[in-house]
């Protein structure tokens, strides 16, 4: 007689906690394999800081992302329901906490960060692109767009009755002149690139985004391109795309992602999801928007149905724990999907929708694509979607000791 064969069945329980700083809640949301009934016990431990919950002879914990107002067992009301949820308000705090502002966020790598005469080299390969000692001057860009504003503002700069000569308007600030373009010896920052003159970089190549040669010098690869406003850049000795040139400020712009920089504190560099994070919070304190599709700048450089993502920040200061990583995480929770050129077009070009366009590159949007998709495994099943719309995590930047 053959002896009976114990198929593995699924155990896994999924628990899910985050802390809401506005409101000052913890909510914990519990996933079971099957169906909650008198075996299921939850409780608080470890003097307010993990919760446990056991289930069918099933235990699993998770560190909460702030210390509980309770201490053990917490009710179980939801029998016959694979889902669980708890809500413990926390105690009211005497001193006025700081809220949390968009317009506030800790910014990836600011000027203020980067050592004057850091060299700058990729971070794939460590080819050096800017030597040690070239940029001595670090200084924080405006805005994310400032080579768009300096445009528009050239061609629809104020009329001037007296008509006062160029060097006049230079000293007002919108002289032909005055645009912010790339100096010799001087690091640009904003939220997502550092900004160099030509002149300062070497092991860079050129490229425009109908041609997949890559030429020495932008000059030339100008040649090749077709009203475009921009080039790509990519590392000489490992061909990693790096970042753009742009053609209307002549200034070489690397991906803080893709380089690395001596900066104090010493820390982690920052990922492509981390700019994005902060590029959306930039601009919800800029325009008040919480909806954005993301775009890709070269039209050519990926699947045009596929390629842009709309998101809408549900909330953008979420700390959340799970029993599936160790430590309270800071994110933004979003929904998201997937659109067409068609549609995303019509979206940011409607004056009804209040829907901002931020331009990202091809390969960053397809990581933050995956990133979200990824994060819904600490989600619970119920809450992953809304109607035509996933629900995802991004992290927020938070200086990180290297």
């Amino acid at each position: 007689m053959t002896a009976a064969i114990a198929l593995p069945c699924k155990s896994d329980i999924l628990i899910y906690a985050e802390l809401l700083t506005n409101i000052r809640h913890i909510t914990i949301k519990a996933s079971l394999p099957t169906p909650a009934d008198h075996t299921t016990a939850a409780e608080i431990i470890d003097e307010g800081r993990k919760f446990r919950i056991n289930h069918n002879g099933i235990t699993a914990e998770a560190v909460l992302p702030a210390t509980a107002p309770v201490k053990g067992l917490l009710p179980v009301s939801q029998t016959g329901f694979i889902d669980l949820t708890w809500r413990l308000p926390l105690q009211p705090v005497r001193a006025p906490e700081r809220q949390f502002l968009p317009e506030n966020q800790p910014l990836p790598w600011s000027a203020s960060d980067i050592k004057s005469g850091s060299p700058v080299s990729c971070r794939t390969c460590s080819q050096i692109f800017l030597q040690n000692g070239v940029i001595n001057i670090w200084k924080d860009l405006p805005s994310e767009n400032w080579a768009e504003m300096m445009e528009f503002w050239h061609c629809h700069k104020p009329v001037e009755h007296d008509q006062p000569d160029e060097g006049d308007l230079q000293h007002r600030g919108y002289g032909a002149a005055s645009a912010i373009t790339a100096q010799p010896g001087v690091g640009f920052v904003d939220i997502t690139s550092c900004h160099f003159a030509e002149s300062d970089c070497r092991s860079i190549k050129f490229s425009s985004p109908e041609s997949s040669e890559k030429l020495d010098s932008s000059e030339n690869a100008i040649k090749t391109t077709n009203e475009e406003k921009f080039l790509n850049i990519y590392c000489s000795n490992c061909a990693s795309d790096v970042g753009t040139f742009s053609i209307l400020a002549s200034t070489v712009a690397l991906f803080k992602w893709q380089i690395a920089c001596e900066v104090s504190p010493v820390q982690e560099g920052p990922s492509s999801s981390d700019c994005l994070v902060a590029t959306l919070l930039s601009t919800i304190a800029r325009s008040g928007s919480s909806k954005s599709v993301v775009m890709s700048r070269n039209m050519s450089s990926a699947d045009e149905s596929s390629r842009h993502l709309q998101l809408w920040v549900l909330n953008n200061n979420v700390i959340f724990t799970s029993n599936r990583i160790n430590t309270p995480t800071s994110a933004v929770k979003v929904l998201f999907k997937e659109i067409g050129e068609k549609e995303a077009l019509d979206l940011v070009e409607s004056l009804s929708n209040d829907v901002q366009d931020i331009n990202f590159p091809a390969p960053a949007i397809q990581v933050a694509r995956k990133t979200l998709k990824s994060s819904q495994d600490m989600l619970p099943s119920s809450e992953r979607s809304f109607q035509e719309w996933q629900v995802g995590l991004l992290e927020r930047w938070v200086p990180r000791r290297a």
